[in-house]
């Protein structure tokens, strides 16, 4: 099969890039050739240079795909213009984009995730009493534009979300149930297992952006409440003042000899991170999507401290290797942190309990053949049997 993966920086770090970098490399491995669609020039050698193509707009991507004769084009972004019929296209969701004109599902105003379904009144409130987006009237504009135009074109494509949280919140906004399926993201395969480092002092590991929304914040609160030693490594870069704003915290909270900034890190750096520390934690104050970091750390063999929003309890309950904590709960996230803290037994039996499910539920031979089964539909046009 040709199949071509389309997205706007496929290059740039993230989870999307990840997942389209490793389902490329199984798709590749299957037999089929692959192509990486993208408006800027992509900087992979996982393809043949003549596989990586420069689009300009939606028309030179439609151009692209006839030219290459694909059978499938798998979109990762969204596209202001309905593709041809004749074009068998199918569309991952890895945002909240699709129903929510911000696209962060956070009320920052009090630091909390929202609930409140897509509406014209009740959107234009979160931007202007909860500030869950900007209040500049041409970024407020072009927000609720980009979100009407998703509504648009992505209601008549076949849709794969990748979390029931995601697809309810699709349903919930009007998207036709028929037209989106669920699938989970794939596990990374890690073949080696060692198990947390048992000496020394416990090392717990952060990945993430250094945003709001990733609860850095209180994560830092709860830490200062532990009582045993522990350290935490952050992985992970924001912009100037959050990065500024999370030192200032650190310092305020006397925790300079128990934080270390790694700044930006790679798969292979992340990795390394994770087979030091004692467990993953995931502080999130938004709704994830789906949560990508989590399936990292299980496949690692490390047992996971995450919040309870999002698509996040969906992956690590199925993992069964998490303590749960509601957002922004300070002593429910010491505590959890303090058990692990003080119970290496218990962090290496919730580790090899998420290894072996991940292994069971989220390989990437699995994710593959549901996926060929939906291109499948795709292309005989039964999109509509998606559900």
């Amino acid at each position: 099969m040709r199949i071509a993966h389309y997205m706007k920086g496929l290059s740039d770090p993230g989870g999307i890039a990840t997942y389209i970098y490793r389902l490329s490399q199984a798709q590749l491995a299957a037999g089929h050739r692959v192509y990486l669609f993208d408006t800027r020039p992509i900087n992979l050698n996982l393809v043949a240079e003549d596989c990586r193509v420069l689009v300009s707009d939606d028309d030179d991507l439609y151009r692209q795909a006839e030219l290459h004769q694909l059978d499938i084009l798998h979109l990762h972004t969204s596209i202001s213009k309905l593709p041809p019929q004749e074009l068998p296209v199918v569309r991952s969701v890895h945002s909240h984009n699709p129903y929510c004109p911000s696209g962060s599902r956070y009320l920052q105003n009090w630091h909390q995730p929202c609930d409140r379904p897509y509406g014209l009144g009740g959107c234009l409130w979160g931007h202007v009493v909860d500030h869950c987006g900007s209040i500049r009237p041409h970024v407020l504009r072009d927000e609720f534009q980009r979100c009407w135009q998703e509504m648009e074109t992505l209601t008549k494509l076949p849709a794969i979300a990748n979390s029931e949280f995601v697809r309810q919140q699709m349903i919930r906004s009007g998207y036709n149930s028929a037209l989106v399926e669920m699938l989970y993201l794939p596990a990374p395969k890690i073949q080696d297992y060692s198990p947390p480092p048992d000496t020394g002092i416990p090392h717990f590991a952060f990945v993430g952006r250094i945003t709001p929304q990733k609860g850095l914040n209180w994560l830092l609160k709860a830490l200062a409440l532990v009582q045993v030693p522990i350290h935490l490594d952050i992985a992970g870069t924001g912009n100037q003042e959050q990065e500024k704003l999370l030192i200032s915290l650190i310092r305020q909270l006397k925790l300079e000899d128990k934080v270390t900034l790694h700044g930006w890190v790679d798969s292979v750096q992340v990795m390394q991170l994770l087979r030091a520390a004692r467990a993953l934690i995931f502080p999130s104050v938004w709704h994830e999507p789906a949560g990508f970091v989590s399936l990292e750390a299980a496949a690692m063999g490390r047992p996971i401290i995450a919040s309870k929003v999002g698509g996040i309890p969906e992956y690590v309950e199925c993992l069964q290797n998490a303590l749960l904590v509601d957002a922004n709960d300070i002593n429910g996230l010491a505590q959890s942190i303090e058990k692990l803290a003080r119970n290496w037994s218990l962090a290496q039996k919730m580790g090899l309990k998420g290894k072996l499910m991940v292994e069971e539920y989220f390989s990437m031979e699995d994710h593959l053949q549901n996926l060929m089964k939906l291109y499948d539909l795709a292309i005989r046009k039964e999109s509509q049997n998606f559900s």
